[in-house]
């Protein structure tokens, strides 16, 4: 691997916890896969929320910084101290990268809903007519409910704690995609082709489940958009329940090389 240099372009990992981030590793090994490293490394920054735009305003003054990672739970809250939005990340309200340009503006954009589809595609399924549930309604739910509907799922259940964020995703997806069949909550008996948990539960110990027994027992997939555990209580309850599995790591494999791509980062 390259050294770093004086001439290194510093990329960064924003997230809270950190200790479980695959995306370091990931993109350092694609860095020095298309001789890149040295030009540019990515380093985690262990960032919490009262700090977050402390550090974004910091990251603006350094020099050599070109671009960043968004991860839990920034990926909504980095929106209002960015510059730009690309319309993708407009329409989902969230963002999971950031670029810095030339002239010291952050824009920032959503890749978590194409890397969640790319990921199920690299595994051998498509999202096309399928009944999909995604519990949760934050950032990385959000671009995967806009994926979902982008990509043909005949219909979208919403469940989120929290009933009236559910309730404006939902709306939002209405809006950008009219002919979309979404839904909020939950249909009594109703089976699943795919449910996605969106959220954070899973990655501590002692999370509460993010979808009941009889929910992932109705469920032909079970999904997961959290990296670590690779295997949650979600994935291991579906496992045993005689579900197909599908981890959260793919998601992240699907898109890194477009993020690197979007940080500037020559193919």
């Amino acid at each position: 691997m390259t050294a770093v240099t004086g001439r290194t372009r510093l990329l960064a990992l924003i997230a809270d916890p950190i200790v479980q981030a695959r995306s370091p590793a990931m993109a350092n090994a694609l860095l020095d896969e298309c001789g890149q490293a040295g030009a540019f490394v990515l380093v985690p920054m262990q960032v919490p929320a009262g700090a977050l735009a402390e550090v974004v305003a910091g990251l603006r003054r350094v020099g050599n910084f070109a671009g960043a990672i968004v991860s839990m739970p920034h990926k909504s809250a980095i929106v209002p101290l960015l510059d730009e939005l690309t319309p993708v990340a407009a329409t989902v309200g969230a963002v999971n990268v950031v670029r810095r340009t030339d002239d010291g503006r952050l824009v920032g954009t959503a890749m978590d809903g194409e890397g969640f589809v790319a990921g199920l595609r690299a595994a051998g399924r498509d999202v096309r007519g399928a009944a999909c549930l995604l519990v949760g309604a934050g950032g990385a739910a959000s671009a995967i409910a806009f994926a979902l509907a982008e990509h043909g799922c005949a219909s979208l259940a919403i469940v989120n704690r929290t009933a009236a964020r559910a309730t404006d995703l939902a709306a939002r997806v209405r809006a950008a995609f009219p002919d979309a069949a979404v839904r909020v909550g939950h249909v009594p008996g109703a089976r699943y082709d795919v449910a996605i948990n969106g959220t954070s539960l899973g990655m501590r110990p002692g999370d509460a489940l993010p979808m009941s027994r009889d929910v992932v027992e109705r469920s032909a997939l079970v999904a997961e958009c959290v990296l670590a555990p690779e295997m949650t209580e979600l994935l291991k309850l579906a496992a045993a329940s005689g579900r197909a599995i599908h981890t959260g790591v793919p998601m992240l494999e699907g898109q890194m090389r477009l993020i690197l791509a979007y940080l500037g980062v020559p193919a």
